[in-house]
């Protein structure tokens, strides 16, 4: 009997830790993700956030693969730009990925003659992805960018 209740114990802070665990990793604050990369990167250009619908369409994206998004952008003279992703899925994150990847590359095709000097940050932009985010952050500042994702992948 002492064998049977010791574990139903050991089951049960299993499924607790686990528990515990999938909170933590599974909700992360899109809207303050963008809005701290926002504040705290020193952005050459001045940046707006955009609608939902505008962002979809500039990443070729529509609405069955993503759940939620915040993104700022900038006037257009420069390539700055935040997009922070919910994906609906894991799955659907590899999609979001290859499309902020595409947008990169659209966006280093369209600043190599307009723009030239934005193509530094162009070369590296952060793009991360942790389960169902993807986060990206074109700015001079990638240290600042990386470590306030990170802040919040834990």
């Amino acid at each position: 009997m002492k064998r049977f209740f010791i574990n139903i114990l050991a089951l049960a802070m299993i499924f607790t830790v686990a528990g515990c665990a999938n909170k933590t990793a599974a909700n992360i604050d899109t809207d303050a993700v963008a809005d701290k990369l926002a504040s705290e990167i020193k952005f050459a250009d001045q940046m707006s956030n955009i609608e939902d619908k505008t962002v979809l369409k500039l990443y070729g994206l529509d609405e069955n693969s993503v759940k939620k998004v915040n993104a700022y952008e900038s006037t257009g003279a420069t390539a700055e730009e935040i997009a922070i992703f919910e994906a609906k899925d894991e799955e659907s994150a590899k999609t979001v990925k290859a499309a902020a990847e595409q947008r990169i590359n659209d966006q280093r095709a369209g600043f190599e003659d307009y723009q030239p000097k934005e193509m530094e940050k162009l070369k590296s932009p952060v793009l991360k992805t942790s389960g169902k985010y993807v986060f990206l952050c074109v700015s001079d500042d990638n240290s600042t960018a990386n470590k306030v994702i990170d802040s919040f992948i834990k």
